[in-house]
């Protein structure tokens, strides 16, 4: 299977999405005037690239935030989360991969390990610490058979659904490198529109829209050869984005491969939800004073996403020294039961598995519990100590215990210990207990064969007050954007909320929060127009005042560049890209250590020239000669129009 980390348009690398409707499209760190939705589609250079026949996620662009810790997330609707991963954004403009050599598994950093079977529908959303979020909605469109062949004619049939809204950006590709030699190229392509010759040469192509949701990619061959190599590749995609920007970029990319088998990609990474094992939780095992009954408790499992329902427990005690097991099956709703009949002279272990039908998981786990006569008291300690009384309760947003032994607790004022065992109530502690109001908490701990220990408190929640005003409000303008920093906040819990006014004052969005980092990127401006910033900081004990309102115009509009490609290496350096402006000169600059722009590079020049479809330019600079006797790192390219694009990381090569 031939994979394309970046996708190629008329020649120039595409990782595209396209431009939102200024100060309309809802999104975390952008600007609205309507209800704002939770995210929106990338902009260029920033996209979300989806394979779902592989579960395969490529996270593209986002070099501002190289070196920062990103979440990707997988929601799917009316079930929720259903995959997710972390990894440090890399500079190079992949930011990171999931489920794909190089790449993080799904679960990394997150704990959710298992992959998502990414299906139509499902949302792939990248999120960042400061509020950022962009998503790809996973498209239907798919090949549905293998292409078929009848001389120099092939068809690739498929479907699609109503999401696939914009048809134009409906394309069907066949990819072989062993085409080269045969047409000059290793891919084609069909879109929608009768047979039109490739602009290369060697064959026509169309793609036709049917009733239903079905569509026929045909492709017409100059020699049967040619046809014959094209219909021995694998893995017939059919490509869908949902945005596209004035200069071709596709943003909100799902590159779906027929005969890719669904779930792990590339040796799994980890197991698809038909592999998953049925998920285990935690249990405990008091026995009685007599050693003749056990009282057995344990967490409810929670199914990995995709995993079959849990359907029961099964508990069993199995005699250490006879191997004779005795037990019983629960229902799904049951965490706790009491095993009677035991051999009050032998030790047992406990173990205490969820059922998903015929399915067992690996054991909850097991105790062995020891023969009677330990009398050693187990260890235990509470923190922070609570109060004797109401009165005196002590502060704190939860309680943590340390014990050798297992640990229960009540929070509703009943007893946690009944006779010599865990009371009906008492719940197995697996975590600090949260206080949210004032709280009489009342602990046990016990070992294998009853030994306990108990403590009691009275707690509150710690009283916090409403934050200060932040201050040191700036920002920095682009033409569509404004990156704002403030002076970050002392205290705990803190979050951030920034409001947008227009030049007059009057409100036109407040922002979602952002929490503990003190800056966000609002998008979707409007060029060359004046707005007010205020932000104010919000913890648990209120929210502050506005700041002092930042007033700041968006950069004047001017051409659009961009940088697609930059590469470096002895005796050659190479940068391609676009500009909106037929004529303009370009010039690329190194990037100084701050960000901000540094020297020309000498002889680093063109001028942009024209390009279908119309109203986009291609600029391509080449030194052969007076070549930067190192890479330069990252690099900007700046229009005599007025277009800036960078910094951008050059690639060795």
């Amino acid at each position: 299977m031939v994979f394309e980390r970046q996708y190629e348009r008329r020649g120039r690398i595409r990782r595209a999405i396209g431009v939102g409707a200024v100060l309309g499209v809802a999104a975390t760190g952008m600007v609205v005037t309507a209800p704002a939705a939770s995210a929106a589609v990338p902009m260029f250079p920033d996209n979300v690239v989806v394979f779902p026949d592989r579960d395969f996620v490529s996270v593209e662009g986002y070099e501002r935030y190289a070196g920062e810790m990103a979440t990707l997330q997988v929601t799917r609707p009316n079930a929720g989360l259903v995959g997710s991963a972390r990894s440090v954004v890399s500079d190079s403009g992949v930011a990171f991969e999931v489920n794909h050599p190089g790449g993080v598994c799904w679960g990394a950093g997150t704990g959710l390990n298992v992959t998502p079977d990414i299906r139509a529908g499902d949302v792939v959303s990248i999120l960042f610490a400061d509020g950022t979020r962009d998503e790809t909605t996973t498209s239907s469109a798919t090949v549905t058979a293998p292409m078929k062949q009848n001389g120099t004619t092939i068809t690739v049939e498929g479907t699609f659904a109503s999401d696939v809204v914009h048809t134009g950006q409906l394309e069907q590709r066949i990819i072989n490198p062993d085409l080269v030699p045969e047409i000059g190229r290793r891919d084609i392509r069909a879109v929608l529109g009768p047979l039109v010759p490739s602009p290369k040469g060697g064959y026509r192509s169309g793609l036709d829209l049917r009733a239903g949701g079905a569509f026929t990619a045909t492709y017409v061959f100059d020699t049967l050869a040619a046809a014959n190599v094209a219909a021995a590749a694998e893995g017939e995609r059919a490509m869908y984005w949902q945005e596209e920007d004035a200069d071709g970029n596709r943003q909100g990319l799902t590159i779906a491969e027929f005969g890719e088998a669904g779930g792990p990609g590339m040796g799994g990474c980890p197991a698809g939800p038909g592999q998953q094992g049925v998920p285990a939780g935690t249990a405990s095992v008091v026995r009685s004073a007599d050693q003749t009954s056990a009282v057995v408790k344990w967490t409810a499992a929670t199914p990995l996403p995709g995993a079959d329902a849990v359907t029961g427990y099964s508990i069993e005690a199995v005699n250490t020294a006879t191997s004779a097991v005795q037990g019983v099956r629960v229902g799904a709703g049951t965490t706790q039961t009491t095993l009677t009949g035991l051999n009050s002279t032998a030790a047992y272990t406990f173990e205490v598995r969820s059922m998903a039908g015929a399915k067992m998981s690996v054991p909850f786990a097991p105790a062995d519990a020891a023969l009677p006569g330990d009398q050693t008291l187990p260890t235990f300690a509470v923190s922070p100590p609570g109060g004797a009384t109401p009165e005196t309760a002590a502060e704190a947003n939860s309680v943590s215990v340390t014990s050798d032994g297992q640990v229960f607790f009540t929070t509703d004022g009943s007893a946690v210990i009944e006779g010599d065992a865990p009371s009906l109530s008492a719940q197995l502690y697996t975590g600090p207990i949260p206080i949210t109001a004032p709280t009489h908490v009342n602990i046990a701990t016990f070992d294998e064969v009853g030994n306990h220990r108990q403590l009691s408190g009275d707690y509150k929640p710690v009283s916090v007050a409403a934050p200060a005003a932040p201050t040191g409000l700036a920002g920095t303008q682009t033409q569509n954007s404004m990156a704002l920093t403030w002076n970050a906040v002392t205290g705990t819990g803190v979050s951030y909320q920034v409001t947008v006014y227009d030049a007059a004052g009057t409100k036109l969005a407040t922002q979602p929060p952002v929490s503990s980092v003190a800056r966000q990127s609002l998008t979707g401006l409007t060029a060359g127009t004046t707005y007010q910033f205020t932000v104010v900081a919000k913890n648990a004990g209120g929210t502050s005042a506005e700041s002092a309102r930042l007033i700041k115009a968006t950069d004047t509009a001017t051409d659009r560049i961009t940088i697609t490609t930059a590469r470096w290496k002895a005796g050659d350096f190479r940068v391609i890209g676009t500009g909106s402006t037929v004529g303009a000169s370009v010039q690329v600059f190194r990037v100084n250590a701050d960000g901000s722009r540094g020297a020309a590079i000498t002889g680093a020049t063109a001028a942009v020239v024209a390009a279908a479809p119309p109203g986009i330019g291609d600029y391509s600079i080449r030194l052969r000669t007076n070549v930067p006797a190192t890479n330069p790192g990252r690099v900007y390219v700046v229009s005599s129009s007025g277009g800036v694009a960078g910094p951008f990381a050059v690639a060795n090569g």
